[in-house]
This record gives C-alpha cells, sequence and structure tokens, in this order.
C-alpha cells in the first residue's frame, strides 16, 4: 500500500491518493476570503505533495461561500511550479456560488488548463483517474 501524504491548513485540507491531488476547503464562513498569505502556504503544501510529478487535482468547493483575493488568484495561476506540476482539474461544487468562483476564476485567471465542474464527488474522481496518463 503507498503511502499517503497530506497537509492539514486552518481553511484547506490538501491529501494525495491514487496520483490525484485532492484540495478541500474546511472553512465556510461568508466572511472568508483566501489572500496571498494564504496561497503562499498552499502553493509549498502542492509542491511537497506532488513531488515535481504531473498530475490531476480534485479540489471540493462544496459548501464554499467565501471569496478569494486578485492578488491570491494571481499567485495561484502564476506559479511555475503549479501550472507544471497540475495537469487538469476537477471542482466539485453544491451551488452557484461556487461555480461562478470555479468559471471566473479559470476564464480570467487560467484559460488554458483543462477543467470540468461536477456536483458528484465520485464523478470528479473518475476525471481524473481518467486523465492521469495525459501530461501537459
Amino acid at each position: 500500500m503507498p503511502i499517503e501524504l497530506s497537509h492539514n491548513l486552518e481553511t484547506v485540507r490538501f491529501w494525495t491518493e491514487k496520483e490525484i491531488l485532492f484540495c478541500q476547503f474546511l472553512n465556510t464562513s461568508v466572511n472568508c476570503k483566501l489572500i496571498e498569505k494564504d496561497v503562499a502556504h498552499f502553493l509549498i503544501a502542492i509542491e511537497q505533495l506532488t513531488i515535481g510529478k504531473q498530475i490531476p487535482m480534485l479540489v471540493d468547493l462544496r459548501n464554499v461561500v467565501g471569496g478569494f483575493s486578485i492578488e491570491a488568484v494571481k499567485l495561484i495561476s502564476n506559479n511555475v511550479a503549479f501550472q507544471q506540476n497540475i495537469t487538469r482539474q476537477a471542482f466539485v461544487i453544491n451551488t452557484i456560488h461556487s461555480k461562478l468562483l470555479v468559471l471566473s476564476f479559470k476564464r480570467i485567471y487560467e484559460p488554458h488548463k483543462p477543467f470540468r465542474i461536477f456536483e458528484s464527488f465520485n464523478k470528479a474522481i473518475e476525471y481524473c483517474e481518467e486523465s492521469k496518463d495525459i501530461k501537459i
């Protein structure tokens, strides 16, 4: 059985399983806003968990109602390790707010990385598993 790595930060949990990077947002406060300081920690966790491998990422945004700063989003979209190591993204949502958040981010800041939005966690995993052999 492979060893799985994980990072638990205050507002998000990252882990790898079956060569997929999982990201689960934990804070569901409407006042929560993703800022540069948080993203810097996220990017370190992502870099440590991907260990230079190209893998898909599943982002669980169910029940997320907060937002993000423009600077935080730019930091993610301009990060070399994130761009090189994450082949595509699956977003799991259950609100229109989460869907709009994803669509805005992808359209404005990261239009070229493949992604899909799902309401089913299992369908999102299937999408990631299908794409594991696709490299960028």
